[in-house]
C-alpha cells in the first residue's frame, strides 16, 4: 500500500491519505493507529497528532507502524517536506546513533577513541584504575549519554557512572556536556556515592543531601541559585515527590547527569509514587542513568519504566505494559527477540564471573537445636500453620501470617509476643517494597491453648542461635576477623545486640531505624575500629549500596526470608571488587533443628539458581524484586507440607 503524508498545521498533525487502497482493509489498525499519540482514523483517513509530544518520536513510530510493520510505502506532500524531512532527518540520526552504541556495547569500538577516553580521565585526576569491564561500561554510558547499567552487585556501578560524568563534564560537544550530578536512591546509598567520589578522585565533593531530617528551606536555597555550588545532589526515593517542581527547576536550569540507584525501586506501572516522581524528572535532564543489580526472573513490565526513564521520547521498548505481561506468561514468545533488540544498545551488563573474584566458602547450614521450651512452642505454632495452609479457602494475608510466625518461633519466640505490624519490613521510609503498607493486615492472633500462650508470654530464655552466634562471633573475632549477622526481624537485632553486649562483644545494628548520619558512623568504624567487631543488621533496609568487603570477610545468617533478590545483595556487601585475591569470603547459616529454616534455605538456594542461570545465559537479564511472598508461595507452602509430614513419620 502507498501512503501520503503530510502536515496539518492548524491541528498539529501528520495526516496519512492511501493512495491505491483503503486503511479499513488493514486488520486492527484502530487499535495500532490510537496507540500513537491517540491518533484517530476517519473517513478513511489517519491523524495523528503531535501536540504536546516529540514530533520526531511520533514519525518515528509512524514508520515502525506503516513501513516496518504493516510494509506500506510512504510518499511525503511537497507543502510538508521541510519538517517531515527534519523529523525525518532525526529518526535516521537515532537509528545510526543506536547502532553505534550497540557496537560499543559489544566491545566494537574505534581504539582511538578509547584511548581519547583514557586520555580525558587521567588529564583530570581521576585517580582510581577502571578495571577493564568498568572501563568499557563508562566508555558505552559516555556515549550513549542515556543508558542501563544491569551489572551484578559489587561490580562497581557507582565507578563507572563516575568515570562517565568526568568524559561528560569535559566533552566538546554542549549538546551532551554535563556539570552537576544528581543520583536518586536508598538511604542507604547516600554515604557510599560520597565515599565513592573521594576515592576516584582523591577529594570531597561538594554535595547537597536531599532527605528527611534536612531543611526544606536549605534545599531551596540551596538549589535555586543561578550558580549552584555543589557538583553532587543525593536525594532520597521517599524525598522526590515532595521537591519535583523545585528539581524540576535545577534540571532545566543546569547540565545535570540524574542517576536513579538501585532503580529496581520504579519498576511500579501502577500508580507508584515513588515511579511517577522519577520520571516526571526524566525529560529535563542531561543525561540520565539507570543502575540496578538485583536480578529475578519476575517480568518484562519490569523494563518498561526504565526504559521510558532513559528515553522518554523515544519508545525503546515498543510494547505495551499488557503486551509485556503476556510475554512474560509465555515460552518462547516470538516477540522476546526483537524486544532484545530494541534494548540492547541501552544496557550494559557485567557477570558475576567478569569479577574474577577469589570463590567465596558456602559452610553447611549449622544445626541449632531448640531448647524445649522452644521446640514446644515451635511444633504447637507449626501446627497451627499447617491447618492454615491445608484450607483452601484462607486468604493469602493468613498464610503470609503463618509463613512469618512459624520464622519466628525458630528464631526466637519472643517475636511471637509482637504484632505482625511490626514485622521485619524495617521502618526505612525509603523501602518502598509495598510489604510495609501492608503488615498491618496481617493476622496477629495465635490461635494456640493456654498452656502454649502461657509459654510464649513468659518466654525468658536465651534463644539457642544467640549463644551459637556469639561463639562464632568470638571464634572470628579470635582469628583477627569481623563479621555481619544478617537477620529479618527487628526485634531479633536488637535483642542479639543487647545479648552480644552483655557477652563483652562490641557490636552495631544497621536497621531502618538507625539514622542516616548513624549509619554512616558505623560503617567508618566498622572498617577503621579494631573493637567494633561485629556489626547486625536487617538485609531489606541495609542489604544493597553499602561495601563491607574491605573490612569483613564472614557473614553469618542467623535469619533468613524467602526473597532471593534480597539474599544476593546481602552476600554482595563483602564479596565485591576490590577483594584481594588472598581475601577468603566466608557464608554460615544457622538452621533451628526441625524446622522451617530449612526449607526457607534449599528454596532461597533453588531461586537463586534458576535467577542466575537467566541472567548467565539470556540476553538481556530481568532484574527485579522477587516478591517475598506472592511469587512462588503455592511452591513454599507444599515443600513446608513435604518436610512437616516427612518428620512426623
Amino acid at each position: 500500500m502507498r501512503i501520503s503524508i503530510s502536515v496539518n498545521a492548524q491541528n498539529d498533525a501528520f495526516v496519512l491519505t492511501p493512495l491505491d487502497s483503503s486503511f479499513s482493509s488493514l486488520r486492527g489498525i484502530h487499535v495500532y493507529v490510537k496507540s500513537i499519540n491517540n491518533g484517530l482514523l476517519h473517513d478513511g483517513v489517519v491523524e495523528i497528532p503531535f501536540v504536546g509530544a516529540d514530533i520526531n518520536q511520533v514519525y518515528s513510530k509512524i514508520v515502525e507502524l506503516f513501513v516496518e510493520r504493516l510494509n506500506c510505502s510512504i510518499v511525503s506532500d511537497e507543502s510538508s517536506d521541510s519538517t517531515i524531512a527534519h523529523a525525518k532527518e532525526e529518526a535516521e540520526k537515532f537509528e545510526r546513533f543506536s547502532k553505534k552504541a550497540y557496537e560499543i556495547r559489544n566491545n566494537r569500538i574505534v581504539k582511538e577513541e578509547l584511548e581519547e577516553f583514557i586520555g580525558t580521565l587521567d588529564k583530570n585526576q581521576f585517580v582510581r584504575e577502571l578495571k577493564p569491564f568498568q572501563l568499557l561500561a563508562a566508555y558505552h554510558l559516555a556515549f550513549s549519554q542515556n543508558a542501563c547499567n544491569f551489572s551484578v552487585p559489587g561490580s562497581g556501578k557507582t565507578t563507572t557512572v563516575l568515570a562517565a560524568y568526568e568524559l561528560l563534564k569535559h566533552i566538546n560537544d554542549e549538546k551532551k556536556k554535563v556539570d552537576k550530578l544528581l543520583v536518586i536512591g536508598p538511604l542507604s546509598a547516600f554515604f557510599s556515592w560520597r565515599n565513592e567520589y573521594k576515592e576516584c578522585y582523591a577529594r570531597n565533593p561538594k554535595y547537597l543531601e536531599i532527605r528527611g531530617g534536612v531543611s526544606a528551606k536549605l534545599i531551596e536555597n540551596k538549589l535555586m541559585r543561578s550558580n549552584v555550588e555543589e557538583e553532587l545532589i543525593i536525594a532520597s526515593y521517599g524525598s522526590i515527590d515532595g521537591k519535583r517542581e523545585l528539581l524540576q527547576h535545577f534540571l532545566k536550569n543546569n547540565r545535570v547527569m540524574v542517576v536513579l540507584d538501585e532503580a529496581h525501586r520504579i519498576k511500579n506501572v501502577e500508580d507508584g509514587i515513588q515511579s511517577s516522581a522519577a520520571l516526571s524528572l526524566s525529560a529535563s535532564a542531561k543525561s540520565r542513568v539507570i543502575l540496578t543489580g538485583t536480578p529475578a526472573a519476575n517480568s518484562y513490565v519490569d523494563l518498561y519504566n526504565l526504559y521510558k526513564f532513559i528515553w522518554p521520547a523515544n519508545d525503546i521498548i515498543g510494547y505495551s505494559i499488557i503486551q509485556l505481561g503476556n510475554m512474560s506468561q509465555r515460552d518462547n514468545d516470538p516477540r522476546v527477540p526483537d524486544l532484545m533488540g530494541r534494548i540492547s544498545p541501552f544496557y550494559i551488563r557485567v557477570k558475576k564471573a567478569d569479577l574474577k573474584l577469589p570463590e567465596p566458602i558456602y559452610h553447611q547450614p549449622d544445626v541449632i537445636p531448640m531448647s524445649t521450651i522452644q521446640q514446644t512452642i515451635y511444633e504447637a505454632i507449626e501446627d497451627v500453620a499447617i491447618r492454615t495452609f491445608e484450607r483452601t479457602s484462607v486468604s493469602d494475608i493468613f498464610r503470609k501470617s503463618a509463613f512469618i510466625r512459624l520464622r519466628q518461633a525458630a528464631s526466637n519466640p519472643r517475636l511471637l509476643n509482637k504484632p505482625l505490624d511490626e514485622y521485619c519490613f524495617d521502618n526505612d521510609s525509603d523501602f518502598d517494597n509495598g510489604s510495609a503498607n501492608g503488615a498491618e493486615q496481617f493476622d496477629s492472633k495465635l490461635d494456640v491453648d493456654n498452656n502454649i500462650l502461657c509459654l510464649i508470654r513468659n518466654y525468658d530464655e536465651v534463644p539457642c542461635k544467640f549463644e551459637a552466634a556469639y561463639d562464632l562471633s568470638q571464634k572470628i573475632i579470635n582469628d583477627g576477623g569481623k563479621l555481619i549477622i544478617w537477620c529479618e526481624f527487628i526485634g531479633t537485632c536488637l535483642e542479639l545486640n543487647e545479648y552480644l553486649t552483655e557477652k563483652s562483644i562490641r557490636n552495631a545494628i544497621l536497621y531502618g531505624g538507625t539514622p542516616p548520619e548513624e549509619r554512616e558512623k558505623i560503617i567508618i568504624d566498622f572498617h577503621e575500629d579494631v573493637a567494633l567487631s561485629v556489626i547486625i543488621a536487617n538485609p531489606h533496609a541495609v542489604g544493597e549500596s553499602i561495601s563491607l568487603h574491605k573490612a569483613c570477610h564472614n557473614a553469618l545468617y542467623l535469619e533468613q526470608g524467602y526473597n532471593a533478590g534480597v539474599y544476593m545483595q546481602s552476600k554482595d556487601r563483602i564479596h565485591r571488587v576490590g577483594l584481594k585475591n588472598t581475601d577468603v569470603t566466608n557464608y554460615y547459616y544457622y538452621h533451628a533443628a526441625d524446622s522451617i529454616d530449612d526449607v526457607v534455605y534449599d528454596r532461597v538456594m533453588q531461586k537463586e539458581q534458576r535467577m542466575l542461570e537467566l541472567i548467565e545465559s539470556e540476553e538481556i537479564p530481568l532484574l527485579s524484586d522477587n516478591d517475598d511472598f506472592m511469587e512462588d508461595m503455592e511452591s513454599d507452602i507444599k515443600a513446608i507440607m513435604r518436610a512437616y509430614y516427612e518428620r512426623k513419620k
